[in-house]
C-alpha cells in the first residue's frame, strides 16, 4: 500500500501554495519513458533547474541529476526522482519504470536478466552413498552399430539419487550422469565377440558383458502386417519401407530383439504393439545410423494404436524436420509449437505404457497428442527421455509418470535458442509426476501452456538448469500443485502466468534461480487473473526469491499471491508473513530435499565450460558452484596467480542452501603477463570435483569481420541469380548499405539498420549481404571462427565457397525462392570453425543470404562475425605455479603426448592447452605434435 500511495503523488502538474494555484516548473526526465522497453541499453538524464535540489535513485541506488546515466543491465528498472523547491520546500516526485531487454533474446525475458544455466559440477562419492548402478543395455548386439546404454544411480527405494558424475569404463566413451541418470552409446567399431563393459562413478560400479554378433541375418519387413504377428526373442528385424499394424491387429516383440529402420520410414499403428523386453535384454529400435533417422509411430485412427512396452530403447527417430502441420483425417491440419516429426503421434484415445525404457538421441520430438475429447493416457515408469528437440505438445493426454527423467532439449550447452525446446508442453489433461527429473532445456522444463484447464500434481520432482521456467503456467482453470519439489538453477522456478492458472508450492525448495516463484510473466497485453500460493517452502539465494510483476498493468500483484510461512534469503516487504533464512539455525531443513547423507562433503569447482580465456577477460567474475545444496557450510580458498607470484587470494563461504559464489580477480595491467591463473584450493566441507584451474592467455583471435559492422545489402525482392554476387569483383554499387544488426520487425527494435519489406504485410523471401575485408597473410591464421545471427535461415559464402548453411535450409541447391524448413528461427545464433585456407592474399569477400520461413513472416535479422585463430610455431611452454607445472601451447591442432621414458610408449594427454602436471609425481617425458 505504501508504494501505491507514493505513486499517487507522482503526476502533480501544479501545487496549491499560500491559498492559490501556482504553476509549477515541469520535472523533466529525458531518455526513458514510463512503462517502456529498450534493447541492450538506455540512457536517462534528469533536467535540473536553478532553485531546486534533486534526489535520484535507480533501483534504490543513488544516481546523479543533470548528467546522462547509461543503464546496460537487462532487467526491470525503477527510476525515482524527488525534486524540492528551495524557496517553498514544495516536493515533486516522479517514478519511471522501464525494462532493458538483452540483445538477441527478444521479448522472452522481459524484466529479468538474461539467464544462462551454469554447467554441472561433478558430485563427491558421498553423494552416491547407498546407491547402486542399474544399466539398461543389450545383452547381444550386431557388430558395426552404436550400442545404446542407459544408466541409473538409484537408492534402496529405487529412486534416482540427485548426484552428477562421469560414468567411466576403460576403453569406452564416458557417459554423463545428471542427477542420477544418463545415456549414450558405445562405439560401433568394437570387433565381434564378448565386450566387457564395466563402468563406474565415484563409489559405484557395475559390469555388463555384451556379445557382439559378427554375422547378423536381418529379417526384412514392410507393408501391412497380419492380424497377429510375433517377433520372437532376439529377432533381428529390418524395416525397409513403411510398416502398418492393422486395426485390431497385434504386434508382439520378444526380449532382446533389435529393430533396424530405414531412413524416413514410419510405423503406422492402428492396432496394438506389445514390447516384452527386459532391463538385461532390452528391445532396441534404431536407425541405420544416427545421421539417417527413421520416422516414428503414427496413430491417426481415433482410439486405436496402443503401445505397451517394458525394457525398450528408442533411438534416432524424427526424420522429417517439417512434419508439422500434418493432415487430420477428419479434415484440416494439426500443428505443433515445434515442427519436427515425433516418435509417438497420437490423434486421440491412444494409450502408451512404458516401463524401464528410454527414448534417447532423437532427431525430433518425443510425442504429440491432439484430441481433448479422446484422452490419451500415457504411463511412464523409470523412463528416460534425453536429447530430443522437445518432449512434445500434448492436448488431451493424461500423464502418470514415476521415477523418470526428461532432460536435454536439445542438449546441454550455453547457447540461447528461442525455439520452444521444452521438456514437455502440456495443454490440458490430468497429470501426476512423482520423483521425476526435468531439466537442461533451452526453454521451459514443463510448460503447462495454452488456454485450457487441467490438473497437475508434482510430488518430489526436481527441475534444474532451464533457460526459462522450470514450470510455467497459463490458461484459465489450471490447477498446479508442487509438493516437496526442487527448483535449482532455472531462469524462473514456478511462474504463474497469463490468464487464470492457480499455482501452488508447498514444502518446496527454490534456490539458485533468477526468480524462485513469480506471479506474472513476460507477456504484455494479457490478463492475469490466477493465483500463486507458496507455503512452508524455502525460497533461497535467488536473484529474486518471490516476485509479483506483470506487464499488463506493471503492478505488483500482492493481492493475487498467498505467500506465507516460508523462508526467504532476503527481506521482502510485499510478503511479510515469512521468515528470514538463518543458515546457522535453519540449515537442517535442507536435508528433506537431499538424497545424500547430510553431513558429508559435496563437490565444488569453477562453473565454466572451458578453462581457457583471453587475458582481457581476467577482470570478469568467475563463478564457483557446488554440485548440490547442503546442510553444511562449505569453504573454498582461491588464488589469482602469475607464474612468479600470487596476485590475489581469498576464501569463498557457501552457506547452507547456497550453490553459487563468484571470484572477481583484480590484476593491474594484465597485458604485461604471458599467463595468469585462477585456482581453487583447500575445500572444507567439499571436494574439488570440477574444473579447479582457469588460465588466461594473450588474445589469439583477431577480428576480420566484426559484429555490428557495415554491409552492402540487396533487399529489392528481385533476387540474385547464379553465383556472381558472391565474388569479390561483383558490382554492388547499386546496393544499399548499413550497419548491422540489419532487419525489421523485432519488438523491441534491436536493428541498427531497417531493411525493407514488400507491400501488403508480405516479405521478401531472401535478402543478400556482402562485405569485403583485406588479409595480408592468410598463413598467419591457424583457423577461422564464424558467428552468424539469423532470422530465419542463412547460407554463408567465403570467397565464393559455401562454408555454412543453417539446418533449416535443407539440402540441395539454394535459390531466391527457397523458404526455410520447419518453424521460424527467432534471432538464432550459429557458430562453426573454418579452415584458414579459404582466405586469399589481399581482398576477400564474405557473402550471406538470409531466407524467410514464410511469405507473411513478421521479422528478419542479420549480423555476422569472422575471427581468425592466430597460427603459432609448434612450441611447448612450461610455467610453474607452486607445486604444479602448466604446459601450454598455441597451436589449436596440436596434441600433447606423455611417456615414462624416451622410448615410449607415447600416450596422448589431451588436445586442450594447458595441461597441469603435479611436480610431486614420477618422472615423465612430454612432447607436442600435430596429428
Amino acid at each position: 500500500m505504501l508504494l501505491r500511495q507514493f505513486i499517487a503523488l507522482f503526476s502533480l502538474g501544479a501545487a496549491l501554495f499560500a491559498g492559490r494555484l501556482v504553476a509549477q516548473t515541469p520535472l523533466v526526465i529525458n531518455g526513458v519513458a514510463d512503462r517502456s522497453y529498450y534493447t541492450a541499453t538506455a540512457a536517462f538524464s534528469v533536467a535540473t533547474n536553478a532553485g531546486f535540489t534533486y534526489a535520484v535513485t535507480l533501483d534504490g541506488v543513488p544516481a546523479a541529476a543533470g548528467v546522462s546515466v547509461a543503464v546496460n543491465q537487462p532487467d526491470y528498472h525503477e527510476l525515482l526522482v524527488q525534486r524540492i523547491e528551495t524557496a517553498t520546500s514544495l516536493v515533486t516526485n516522479r517514478l519511471v519504470r522501464f525494462i532493458i531487454r538483452a540483445s538477441g533474446r527478444g521479448s522472452t525475458e522481459s524484466g529479468i536478466p538474461a539467464w544462462t544455466p551454469y554447467p554441472l559440477i561433478m558430485s563427491s562419492s558421498n553423494e552416491f552413498s547407498g546407491a547402486r548402478l542399474r544399466l539398461i543395455a543389450p545383452q547381444e548386439f550386431p557388430v558395426g552399430y552404436e550400442i545404446p546404454v542407459v544408466a541409473w544411480a538409484e537408492n534402496a527405494q529405487g529412486h534416482a539419487v540427485r548426484a552428477n558424475g562421469m560414468l567411466v569404463a576403460d576403453g569406452h566413451p564416458a557417459l554423463e550422469i545428471k542427477r542420477g541418470v544418463g545415456s549414450g552409446f558405445l562405439r560401433s567399431t568394437n570387433p565381434a565377440g564378448p565386450l566387457n563393459y564395466a563402468p563406474h562413478v565415484p563409489g559405484l560400479n557395475t559390469n555388463k558383458t555384451i556379445t557382439l554378433q559378427g554375422a547378423t541375418t536381418w529379417t526384412p519387413v514392410s507393408g501391412i502386417l497380419g492380424a497377429t504377428v510375433n517377433w520372437p526373442a532376439n529377432s533381428r528385424i529390418h524395416v525397409t519401407t513403411n510398416l502398418t499394424v492393422p486395426a485390431g491387429g497385434t504386434l508382439t516383440i520378444g526380449a532382446g530383439t533389435i529393430i533396424r529402420i530405414n531412413s524416413r520410414v514410419d510405423i503406422t499403428n492402428n492396432g496394438s504393439v506389445v514390447i516384452n523386453g527386459t532391463v538385461d535384454q532390452p528391445v532396441v529400435f534404431m536407425p541405420n545410423a544416427r545421421t539417417q533417422p527413421w520416422g516414428g509411430f503414427i496413430s491417426k485412427t481415433m482410439n486405436a494404436g496402443t503401445i505397451t512396452g517394458t525394457g525398450v530403447i528408442f533411438t534416432g527417430s524424427g526424420a522429417v524436420p517439417g512434419w508439422f502441420p500434418t493432415s487430420n483425417p477428419a479434415g484440416g491440419t494439426i500443428d505443433s509449437h515445434r515442427k519436427e516429426q515425433c516418435l509417438f503421434f497420437c490423434l486421440g484415445g491412444q494409450q502408451i505404457n512404458l516401463t524401464d525404457s528410454a527414448a534417447i538421441y532423437l532427431a525430433g520430438q518425443l510425442g504429440h497428442t491432439f484430441s481433448s475429447a479422446n484422452v490419451s493416457p500415457i504411463m511412464l515408469t523409470r523412463f528416460l527421455m534425453q536429447r530430443t528437440t522437445t518432449g512434445g505438445e500434448f492436448t488431451g493426454a493424461n500423464f502418470t509418470v514415476n521415477d523418470s527423467a526428461f532432460i536435454e532439449c536439445p542438449d546441454d550447452s550455453d547457447n540461447f535458442v528461442d525455439g520452444d525446446n521444452d521438456g514437455l508442453y502440456l495443454v490440458s489433461g490430468t497429470h501426476t509426476f512423482t520423483n521425476t527429473l526435468i531439466g537442461w532445456t533451452k526453454d521451459d522444463g514443463i510448460d503447462s501452456g495454452g488456454s485450457s484447464a487441467g490438473t497437475f500434481t508434482y510430488q518430489n520432482c526436481w527441475f534444474e538448469s532451464t533457460f526459462h521456467e522450470g514450470n510455467s503456467l497459463s490458461g484459465t482453470g489450471k490447477q498446479v500443485n508442487h509438493n516437496e519439489s526442487v527448483f535449482l538453477g532455472c531462469g524462473q522456478g514456478l511462474e504463474d502466468g497469463y490468464e487464470g492458472p492457480n499455482g501452488r508450492l508447498n514444502h518446496c525448495l527454490c534456490t539458485g534461480n533468477l526468480t524462485g516463484a513469480r506471479f506474472g510473466d513476460n507477456y504484455d497485453n494479457y490478463p492475469y487473473t490466477g493465483t500463486l500460493t507458496a507455503t512452508n517452502s524455502l525460497l533461497l539465494y535467488n536473484y529474486r526469491d518471490v516476485w509479483g510483476k506483470n506487464w499488463s498493468d506493471w503492478n505488483y500483484r500482492t493481492s493475487a499471491m498467498n505467500i506465507q510461512s516460508n523462508f526467504f534469503s532476503a527481506p521482502n516487504t510485499n510478503h511479510l508473513n515469512n521468515e528470514l533464512w538463518n543458515p546457522l539455525t535453519d540449515g537442517w531443513r535442507l536435508a528433506a530435499f537431499m538424497t545424500a547423507p547430510a553431513d558429508g562433503p559435496v563437490g565444488a569447482g569453477l562453473a565454466i565450460r572451458t578453462n581457457q580465456f583471453g587475458l582481457a577477460q581476467i577482470s570478469n567474475t568467475v563463478p564457483v558452484r557446488l554440485s548440490t545444496f547442503t546442510t553444511n557450510f562449505v569453504t573454498v580458498d582461491y588464488t589469482v596467480d602469475s607464474p612468479g607470484a600470487t596476485l590475489a587470494s581469498g576464501t569463498l563461504t557457501f552457506a547452507p542452501g547456497e550453490t553459487v559464489k563468484f571470484i572477481t580477480p583484480t590484476v593491474a595491467q594484465p597485458e604485461n603477463f604471458q599467463l595468469l591463473r585462477v585456482a581453487l584450493h583447500n575445500p572444507a566441507g567439499g571436494e574439488l570435483t570440477g574444473i579447479s584451474r582457469a588460465y588466461y592467455f594473450p588474445a589469439s583471435t583477431p577480428t576480420l569481420v566484426a559484429k555490428g559492422s557495415q554491409w552492402k545489402y540487396d533487399d529489392t525482392a528481385t533476387g540474385q541469380s547464379g553465383s556472381a554476387w558472391r565474388t569479390v569483383g561483383f558490382n554492388d554499387a547499386g546496393w544499399s548499405n548499413g550497419v548491422a544488426q540489419l532487419g525489421f520487425g523485432d519488438s523491441p527494435v534491436d536493428e541498427a539498420t531497417m531493411i525493407r519489406r514488400v507491400a501488403g504485410g508480405l516479405t521478401n523471401i531472401t535478402f543478400y549481404f556482402r562485405q569485403r575485408f583485406v588479409v595480408a597473410e592468410p598463413a598467419a591464421f591457424a583457423s577461422l571462427n564464424l558467428w552468424l545471427l539469423r532470422d530465419d535461415g542463412g547460407v554463408v559464402y567465403l570467397n565464393t565457397n559455401e562454408v555454412f548453411r543453417s539446418s533449416n535450409m535443407g539440402a540441395g541447391a539454394i535459390t531466391y525462392t527457397n523458404l526455410t524448413l520447419g518453424a521460424s528461427a527467432e534471432n538464432a545464433i550459429d557458430t562453426t570453425n573454418l579452415p584458414s585456407s579459404l582466405l586469399v592474399v589481399g581482398t576477400n569477400i564474405v557473402a550471406v543470404e538470409i531466407h524467410q520461413q514464410a511469405l507473411n513472416s513478421s521479422d528478419a535479422s542479420f549480423d555476422f562475425e569472422l575471427t581468425g585463430v592466430a597460427a603459432t610455431a609448434l612450441e611447448l611452454h612450461a610455467t610453474r605455479f607452486g607445486g604444479e607445472l602448466a604446459l601450454y601451447w598455441g597451436d589449436g591442432g596440436a596434441v600433447l603426448f606423455c611417456a615414462d621414458n624416451l622410448n615410449g610408449p607415447w600416450n596422448p594427454v589431451g588436445a586442450t592447452s594447458p595441461a597441469t602436471i603435479l611436480l610431486t609425481g614420477p618422472q615423465k617425458f612430454f612432447r607436442l605434435r600435430t596429428p
